[in-house]
């Protein structure tokens, strides 16, 4: 699945090609916004197969989608996103079909900073150095947690109501998301 962040403002589309992408002003952040409204970090996008998940990191100014300020959503294709007063819209397409930032011509000049292009794998032999891959540099981000389960794995431990199952398609797989 193909996804990305069409800025309404015509800045060039952003991909999200990585599986868990932080948004904010910070340097260390995936996706780079330089505006007065997006926090430090501000939120943070979870890609798996089929479902785009995003989630507000506590930000000053919110995290909204279609209007509606949120903890977290599950963003739909042509879903309206905005980012403190950055506003986006959602493109999720399959993997053959072009996306719209391999189609379109880069302004000069634009709110956004910079991305992150994906980090591949790094594939160490046993007994390497054991250095740790670029991007695991990133402050880890705190209080938000998504799990992946098969169908037949047990659901979490959850007495406290600090899960959240969220509805995926076809009903293969199970996602949860951590609670505040």
């Amino acid at each position: 699945m193909k996804a990305e962040l069409i800025p309404d403002n015509g800045d060039p589309p952003i991909p999200i090609n990585r599986d868990i992408t932080v948004i904010g002003r910070r340097e260390y952040c995936d996706i780079r916004i330089d505006h007065p409204s997006i926090s430090k970090r501000h939120c943070i996008l979870v890609r798996t197969a089929g479902l785009l998940i995003l989630r507000d990191l506590a930000s000053t100014n919110g995290t909204r989608v279609k209007g509606q300020r949120i903890r977290w959503a599950a963003l739909l294709p042509g879903d309206r996103v905005s980012v403190g007063g950055y506003k986006v819209r959602v493109y999720l397409g399959p993997d053959d079909t072009p996306s719209p930032s391999e189609m379109h011509d880069r302004p000069s000049e634009s709110m956004l900073v910079g991305f992150s292009p994906p980090t591949p794998p790094i594939v160490e032999p046993h007994g390497s150095s054991g250095h740790l891959p670029p991007h695991s540099a990133t402050p880890p981000v705190e209080d938000a947690e998504i799990i992946e389960l098969e169908q037949d794995d047990p659901i979490p431990d959850d007495d406290d109501g600090r899960w959240e199952k969220l509805p995926t398609p076809g009903g293969r797989d199970q996602f949860f998301i951590e609670l505040d």
